[in-house]
């Protein structure tokens, strides 16, 4: 994501109603720039690489309020490993349990029409839904 992009991101959640403090915006300045989820730690190692003063205390606040208000998508690897991404359209993760890739898939037309029957046979109506699936990528089923 660029840095106009990113502009209007943070433009876009301030109009929401999201109020954002300059450790909030570092969080989703480093996250936007990822090109794979991070963890808590490298988030803060990310932004004091990049300048941004910002402390241990304040990255996990602002993970915290920005996970529950939907910005962030936390995904949960083995043991207590936790990765953040922003969450800017809704998706799907294959995580290799070896290498611990992350690979994006889309294919919620699929669960609509299993939510859909879902609500049809027992009345329930889904209002979100998390899916991961975990093995072995490619390269780590090759080997």
């Amino acid at each position: 994501m660029n840095k106009n992009e990113l502009n209007k991101l943070i433009s876009l959640l301030a109009q929401q109603g999201l109020l954002l403090t300059s450790g909030r915006k570092a969080v989703i300045s480093v996250l936007a720039q990822a090109k794979k989820p991070l963890s808590a730690a490298e988030i803060m190692e990310s932004a004091l690489i990049k300048k941004e003063k910002i402390n241990r205390a304040t990255v996990y606040r602002s993970l915290s309020f920005l996970e529950s208000k939907g910005v962030l998508e936390l995904l949960r690897l083995s043991g207590d490993e936790r990765l953040y991404h922003l969450n800017l359209e809704h998706h799907h993760h294959l995580v290799c349990t070896l290498c611990h890739k992350i690979e994006v898939i889309h294919f919620c037309n699929q669960l609509n029409t299993q939510e859909d029957e879902i609500k049809k046979s027992t009345g329930f109506t889904v209002k979100k839904h998390v899916l991961e699936f975990y093995g072995l990528c490619r390269e780590c089923s090759q080997n």
